[in-house]
């Protein structure tokens, strides 16, 4: 009597796949198992995990290294929008309403849960080492654009004449600070956010400029 049994799919990289689509599905994966298990996770379990053997890994990828960098190097090319620089400096748009809406795309497309894990494993990882990987990106445009944009706020004291000085820098990463945390709350700490994220840093980016101007009046 013939077996009625069905088979088992064998996992989508166990198939003939062509190089750019298993290349694809491996980086997919290690992205979400490096994000689980942080970057000291082993390549062993991760071909278990995509049902391929080891060595295929390393055709593809000739070190672990070498995949994380990738991994990083496309959440950069992927979450960062060039466009964000011309909207922070349009001040036909009310200052509040452009960090908000910047700050509110920020998170929806790079504080993803697998890359804000990703990004804090990363840290750790390479902890007394400059990190190019994408903060590199934000530390070279954005957070000099954000200086810019909330320099004519600023009190007179405080604002640089043409390059961004260190001390702007310092009161950016001070409302990035503020709107990061909202990324600890919700993917290390596993606390819901109660309403929504671009209500949430408008509050946020509100307080932070009321600050400023109690600075600037002088209170």
């Amino acid at each position: 009597m013939a077996s009625t049994r069905k088979k088992r799919s064998a996992p989508p990289t166990a198939r003939r796949l062509k190089p750019a689509e298993r290349e694809r599905l491996i980086l997919i994966e290690a992205k979400k198992y490096f994000s689980e298990r942080g970057l000291n996770g082993g390549t062993e379990e991760l071909a278990k995990r995509l049902g391929v053997t080891q060595p295929l890994l390393f055709r593809y990828f000739p070190t672990k290294i070498a995949m994380i960098d990738r991994i990083f190097h496309e959440i950069e090319e992927s979450a960062f929008d060039p466009d964000w620089v011309r909207q922070l400096l349009d001040d036909s748009i009310p200052l509040e309403d452009r960090l908000t809406g910047f700050y509110t795309s920020y998170f929806n497309r790079v504080m993803t849960k697998e890359n804000f894990r990703l990004f804090l494993y990363g840290g750790l990882a390479w902890s007394g080492q400059p990190t190019p990987r994408y903060y590199g990106q934000m530390r070279r445009t954005i957070y000099p654009t954000i200086a810019r944009a909330i320099r004519p706020s600023l009190p007179a004291s405080l604002r640089g004449k043409s390059k961004v000085t260190d001390t702007e820098l310092e009161i950016v990463l001070t409302l990035h600070a503020i709107i990061y945390h909202l990324g600890v709350r919700r993917w290390v700490f596993s606390i819901p956010l109660k309403g929504k994220i671009a209500d949430l840093i408008r509050l946020k980016v509100k307080v932070f400029l009321g600050g400023i101007g109690t600075a600037a009046n002088g209170k």
